[in-house]
């Protein structure tokens, strides 16, 4: 498990996820101060899919980090490949579908889009 106080939290994804193999999902990070930022990492079995909730959370931008093994990620027609080290950064609305070719595992973190401030 990684190390956090109220100043910070670190972890070694790919130790964690592997770690808990057995479990589908969990939450890295999700309460506290920071409640409209959430993380969570899935462990896909081959062939397991997973759509980003752009539909309940439209005004969030998602962004998937590559763990571990290959996942696919079809946005707007497009194929992406996460391996370990990818990331991919979903803008609010958009959907987006997470397919697991041999198994693998990613995180997900969602966080709410703010409209800029007008100034002046």
């Amino acid at each position: 498990m990684g190390r956090s106080t109220d100043k910070y939290w670190y972890v070694q994804l790919d130790e964690e996820a592997s770690g808990r193999r057995d479990q589908e999902s969990f939450h890295v990070f999700a309460e506290g101060q920071h409640s409209d930022v959430r993380g969570q990492i899935y462990n896909l079995a081959s062939g397991g899919e997973l759509t980003l909730p752009y539909d309940r959370w439209p005004q969030h931008v998602f962004i998937v980090i590559g763990i571990r093994g290959e996942v696919e990620a079809v946005v707007e027609g497009e194929v992406f490949p996460l391996r370990a080290q990818s990331q991919l950064v979903v803008m609010p609305g958009t959907p987006c579908k997470l397919v697991a070719r041999g198994g693998g595992a990613v995180e997900l973190i969602s966080l709410l889009s703010m409209p800029p401030r007008a100034t002046g």
